[in-house]
């Protein structure tokens, strides 16, 4: 049988049904469930080794977000007194086997290396130091290796063939900073940190270079401890473009477009009167009521977060959970407004015009989106909601089967990424450890529980806008996220529609393809996906699926989570988070301060430079790599049988991001340029 050629199951001829046997017994070999992770145990990861579906393009990608941060930290030190003009070889090739490889100069090779310009004597004392001379020597390997970048993402492997994990490319000899003076080798730390890079991804290697140079040099360059200004973050940006919060995001206006056009724009929701129980809202009781009445009242509440035990890495951490009222004004453009914070369960409002505790109630709020965005929104409801349908995709849907096709581009590297992400963003004294507010042990169980508690039929995008309360333009007419994912999932579920009617004429054809049905009975088993209310009905206990309208709904939400979801959470780690001030993943002092202690700052709030700085690294990092364009398919899905409806989709993404660029360009609403199709990727892969 034509190994192209797209056939339902119950369609196959005995040949090929047979083979479809044998090619799914291979692939539940490969892809099989581990509920015993070390540290997500309970939830449905994919158990090891992992599968790679991902290219050499990736990895160029990936190590030139690397180069970019690596140019950025030796930025930070060197000290730009005197000119140097260093020559240095840098080599990137691919071994025996085709992986690639990258070398840099041997302790030999450095000392020969030439070094003119500047002041002898300058140069003299700087070399005798080390720091000076070797971060330099770091710059120029840095910028030798960003230019050869390009014909890695061309040669060796090609998307169809991707590197085995034992055999995966590797930045190995990438940097080459040591320690003249005989102290710790950073040129070994690094190259330990790097060796397995693919199996662990960049996160590893940047949370231990980050972490290896943080007392190393932060001491010497004045970017560890204590903040003495907040402009002590933006130094930390030498080389890498400023966020767009900088300057800005103390203002009460960005303060309110985080909540509709920032890191987490799912939190906001219409707020009723039980929002209000037991609120002492003392002058401001009839303007607040007011807003109520109207219906122009919405709330953001982070109790979820009491789940969290202060966390005491690398200092102690305090935990807040609050609640912000916003208003939709009746005049003018009618953007959100705040009108008030309670800090904390049980604490007293602050409003705005109260000073000090103000700008600390809305940095204590940032901080808890953050928590939130990161545990929930994003690894939760993405990163791990994802993980089983990418599972049960591969085992119980053959290869030439047409829903194996439509979904498996958006599902390439989400396993790798998940992988790295659960054995070091989330393990002990990694990076969420440190960065986040709670202890480990409790932020991994506020980001399993986020999982467990979906009941997927109700995730479905125009549902849950409804069940916010959100979803009425007329009400919440500036509210950016909203109207650019509501595009978007509709597009999708027009090109789902169409792919489907194509495969499947008749509900006959839904209700007896047998490996759809043994698809969304094991995501519901205890065993499989665990994925809770999934299926039109319940048929003996078990899940099925008998339409052709349900199932359209259902693939366009796997789709949307795994690229325009995950894009909306992704990509704003760099523009928004990496700045520390504009969204703190931690509290390091209480509020308000206890009785007889210096009043709390926002200073005292901030999380020392160091952690500033490794926040930096792993927000641009995760969000730098667009791998993939949305609705760029190839391969099987560019047959001529498809053709139609795929262009279909594609003039409708083209339509979408000329709307944003317009609304954008107008001024018409909050700025926001996240869901541009042409930057959501088409899967989770970083």
């Amino acid at each position: 049988m034509d190994a192209f050629k797209l056939v339902l199951p119950q369609n196959d001829d005995p040949e090929g049904r047979g083979d479809r046997q044998k090619a799914l017994a291979q692939q539940q070999s490969r892809y099989r469930f581990d509920y015993h992770t070390t540290t997500l145990a309970g939830l449905p990861m994919a158990a090891t080794p992992i599968p790679v579906e991902l290219s050499l393009v990736w990895v160029a990608q990936v190590a030139g977000v690397a180069l970019s941060l690596g140019e950025n930290l030796v930025n930070l030190v060197l000290p730009n007194v005197v000119d140097f003009d260093l020559k240095i070889s840098f080599s990137v090739g691919t071994d025996a086997n085709g992986a690639l490889t990258a070398t840099g100069p041997s302790a030999a090779a450095h000392d020969r290396h030439a070094i003119t310009g500047g002041s002898r004597d300058a140069l003299r004392e700087q070399r005798s130091s080390g720091l000076a001379a070797d971060a330099a020597l770091f710059k120029r390997e840095l910028d030798d290796a960003r230019a050869r970048l390009g014909g890695i993402a061309t040669g060796g492997r090609t998307s169809s063939s991707p590197p085995e994990p034992d055999r995966a490319p590797v930045l190995g000899g990438l940097v080459a900073l040591v320690d003249n003076r005989g102290g710790p080798s950073i040129e070994g730390a690094i190259a330990d940190a790097i060796e397995g890079a693919i199996e662990r991804s960049v996160l590893g290697w940047l949370e231990q270079l980050v972490d290896k140079i943080a007392v190393f040099l932060g001491k010497l360059l004045g970017v560890y401890g204590r903040p003495t200004d907040l402009v002590d973050y933006q130094r930390q940006f030498r080389t890498l473009p400023l966020p767009w919060p900088v300057g800005v995001y103390q203002t009460d206006d960005v303060f309110a477009r985080m909540r509709v056009a920032g890191p987490n724009p799912v939190v906001i929701r219409r707020a009723d009167q039980a929002d209000l129980s037991g609120i002492a809202l003392g002058e401001h009781a009839a303007d607040v009521q007011a807003a109520l009445g109207r219906g122009g009242l919405y709330v953001a509440d982070y109790s979820v977060l009491q789940a969290l035990e202060p966390g005491t890495i690398p200092a102690q951490k305090y935990v807040f959970t609050p609640r912000a009222w916003f208003e939709v004004p009746v005049a003018g453009l009618r953007s959100l407004r705040p009108v008030a914070i309670q800090p904390s369960a049980g604490a007293a409002l602050v409003f705005p015009g109260d000073g000090t505790p103000w700008e600390i109630a809305k940095t204590i709020v940032n901080m808890a989106d953050g928590n939130y965005h990161e545990l929930i929104s994003h690894l939760g409801l993405t990163h791990l909601l994802t993980e089983p349908f990418v599972i049960t995709t591969y085992r119980q849907l053959d290869p030439r089967h047409p829903l194996f096709v439509l979904l498996a581009p958006h599902f390439a590297g989400t396993l790798l990424i998940n992988y790295a992400a659960q054995t070091q963003l989330l393990g002990d004294r990694g990076a969420v450890d440190k960065l986040l507010t709670g202890t480990i042990a409790s932020s991994r169980g506020v980001s399993a529980q986020a999982v467990k508690h979906v009941r997927y039929n109700q995730t479905f995008l125009p549902l849950t806008l409804v069940e916010r309360g959100v979803d009425r333009v007329e009400d919440l007419p500036d509210y950016p996220y909203r109207d650019d994912a509501l595009a978007l999932w509709h597009a999708i579920h027009r090109w789902v529609t169409a792919y489907l009617q194509i495969y499947y004429p008749t509900p006959d054809d839904v209700i007896g393809d047998y490996e759809l049905q043994a698809w969304v009975v094991e995501l519901a088993s205890p065993q499989g996906g665990n994925v809770q209310d999934i299926g039109d009905r319940q048929v003996d206990g078990r899940p099925r699926i008998e339409t052709t309208e349900y199932l359209a709904k259902l693939l366009t939400q796997v789709i949307f989570t795994a690229s325009v979801q995950h894009a909306a959470v992704n990509f704003p780690q760099r523009t928004i988070m990496s700045y520390t001030p504009a969204m703190p993943l931690a509290a390091y002092a209480a509020f308000p301060a206890p009785t007889g202690a210096p009043a709390t700052q926002i200073l005292d709030l901030m999380p020392p430079l160091q952690m500033g700085l490794l926040q930096q690294v792993v927000g641009t990092a995760l969000g730098s790599v667009h791998h993939t364009v949305l609705g760029q398919y190839g391969g099987e899905l560019a047959i001529l049988q498809v053709g139609d409806a795929l262009q279909a989709f594609q003039r409708d993404l083209q339509r979408i991001e000329v709307e944003i660029q317009s609304k954008t360009s107008l001024g018409t609403r909050t700025p926001y340029t996240t869901l541009l199709p042409s930057t959501i990727p088409q899967s989770i892969n970083i």
